[in-house]
């Protein structure tokens, strides 16, 4: 391929890059930009209790993702839950992030499955939305999440990332320990993490995790008695109203603005996943 070529080849990435890729680039070189922050009350809804608002990934909105103080401030304003991505650790921490890599939030380059809780500790947050309020902040264990949901009173809402089904049975012993498994939530993509958990425990919370509503995963979940939570910009109202005319309870995820809730929860969806609406 002669130079010519090459650069041409060369420009071409790097316009795609530029196109697909801005956004993830600038976050991670210029910061999270804070969303603006609406009331639920601000909805005009009728029965607003009826709606159970989790914060993604702790009040993402306002502080960096599944950090310590991300889930202290989903407590303050009065989430019904706080939800957490969970990872194990090469020497068997579970530790939350969202990504299987730290780069993206972090002053580190690591993949959490091939590196200890102890080397994960080298390294702080220092990216994500009104950082520079929160320094020091480290990667946290499931524990210290679990501490503070005791602490404020909040559900705990644990997505299972990545880990051993031989270990699972740590998550539901912690939750015993602080005395929070009765009103627990776990979720995830992964269909036998979740299966693993009922086998465990035939009677906690979980909640099936997909793009977009199946026949297939709706009659999964009616097998297993899972919830099913779904991406809201990938599902027509037709297919929402077939898995609740069969007797599922749906979340949705992620809603940031009011008018989508509303449009929501007039088919019937109560559960809502949120960076950006507040329940006070």
């Amino acid at each position: 391929m002669n130079k010519k070529k090459v650069k041409i080849i060369s420009i071409l990435i790097a316009i795609v890059i530029i196109i697909f890729g801005g956004v993830y680039v600038a976050d991670l070189f210029l910061g999270y930009e804070a969303p603006e922050i609406k009331k639920l009350s601000d909805s005009n809804l009728e029965n607003i209790e009826d709606v159970k608002l989790t914060a993604h990934r702790g009040f993402s909105g306002i502080a960096p993702e599944n950090t310590l103080v991300a889930f202290e401030k989903a407590g303050e304003y009065g989430f019904y839950a706080t939800e957490c991505d969970v990872h194990l650790t090469k020497d068997g921490v579970w530790v939350i992030y969202h990504d299987d890599n730290i780069f993206r939030l972090t002053n580190g380059y690591k993949n959490i499955e091939e590196a200890t809780y102890e080397e994960l500790q080298e390294y702080v947050i220092d990216n994500g939305v009104n950082v520079d309020y929160y320094p020091n902040q480290k990667i946290p264990t499931l524990e210290e999440y679990l501490i503070i949901c005791k602490d404020m009173k909040i559900i705990p809402q644990i997505e299972i990332k990545n880990g051993s089904k031989e270990k699972l049975q740590e998550i539901l012993d912690l939750l015993e320990k602080y005395e929070l498994k009765e009103n627990a939530i776990i979720i995830s993509f992964k269909g036998e993490m979740i299966k693993k958990v009922r086998e465990l425990d035939e009677k906690i919370e979980l909640w099936y995790l997909v793009e977009e509503i199946t026949e297939e995963n709706i009659n999964e979940c009616k097998d297993n008695n899972y919830k099913l939570a779904f991406n809201h910009k990938k599902n027509d109202e037709e297919i929402i109203k077939t898995a609740i005319s069969k007797g599922l309870t749906l979340c949705a995820w992620t809603v940031d603005d009011l008018e989508t809730l509303k449009s929501l929860y007039n088919l019937g969806v109560k559960y809502i996943t949120t960076n950006a609406i507040i329940p006070q």
